[in-house]
């Protein structure tokens, strides 16, 4: 048995820079990694399987776990047969990554328990192969992403020394949902700009997610959200990826109980 944990991403900004010739959209983003984590067990099988403790987790090829697997599979050629116990606690469809992350985990475990000697390249050249966030995540340091996301430039002095609050109504967002309502892209701050904590408190005002401009009128209560955050004393807040999940930044001595107490019925994370 071998236990791995598997953790979740916020974007600090989010530009939507154009749509490609093969559907997908070009972006610019910084991912910035969080202690949330999933739990994944990894057990000697004959067959590959999947198990959730969350009921909505599809256990097929549609989870992005399957799809690891098979695209490492074909590359080393050989079948690979484990049983995969996959414990949720990063919300889906909420914009933290949490399907994403769990493909990656998936290839970092496969790698070491199969002794394959994958370098972290090759390892991120399959990854970029199973979703356009999933290279992210087996770097899981911050990084300024383009690309569809899966071009990564690491940001070793992005270190923000902050609590964040982090607050997903009972909403699930579609990122191809979000997609397919974009309309037109406002100026922006280049996100390049943003390499060092000092660059962050200088640029905080000035960063934007597109997807506010497409959730926020569908959905209002996810941008009452952000507005009890910055009321609450939060010196940034965002949507995460295309939502549901704002999150806050809060300086280290902030007593965060009493804003906590505030979003009843949503899922609250403090990391």
């Amino acid at each position: 048995m071998k236990e791995y944990f598997s953790s979740a991403k916020i974007n600090i900004g989010l530009n939507i820079i154009s749509k490609r010739d093969d559907g997908y959209h070009n972006i610019e983003t910084i991912f910035y990694p969080i202690k949330l984590c999933d739990r994944i067990i990894f057990l000697e099988d004959k067959a590959f399987s999947i198990e959730c403790n969350d009921a909505s987790i599809p256990v097929d090829e549609n989870n992005l776990i399957y799809k690891a697997r098979n695209i490492l599979s074909e590359a080393i050629g050989k079948e690979i047969n484990v049983k995969v116990k996959l414990e949720k606690n990063i919300p889906s469809f909420a914009g933290l990554g949490g399907g994403s992350s769990n493909a990656a985990t998936t290839l970092i475990a496969l790698n070491e328990i199969l002794d394959l000697h994958l370098s972290e390249n090759d390892l991120i050249e399959l990854a970029s192969k199973t979703g356009s966030d999933v290279p992210f995540f087996i770097l899981n340091k911050p990084a300024f992403a383009e690309g569809r996301g899966e071009i990564l430039f690491p940001l070793p002095e992005l270190i923000l020394d902050y609590k964040i609050l982090i607050v997903i109504p009972e909403i699930k967002i579609s990122t191809a949902w979000a997609y397919s309502n974009f309309k037109n892209t406002q100026k922006k701050i280049d996100l390049k700009l943003i390499r060092t904590a000092e660059d962050f408190d200088k640029y905080k005002e000035q960063i934007s997610n597109d997807f506010e401009a497409i959730v926020f009128p569908s959905f209002p209560i996810i941008e009452n959200i952000k507005t009890e955050l910055k009321k609450s004393g939060s010196i940034f807040s965002l949507l995460s990826g295309s939502g549901s999940a704002v999150y806050g930044f809060f300086h280290k001595d902030f007593d965060l109980t009493q804003i906590k107490n505030k979003f009843t019925n949503m899922r609250v994370f403090e990391c």
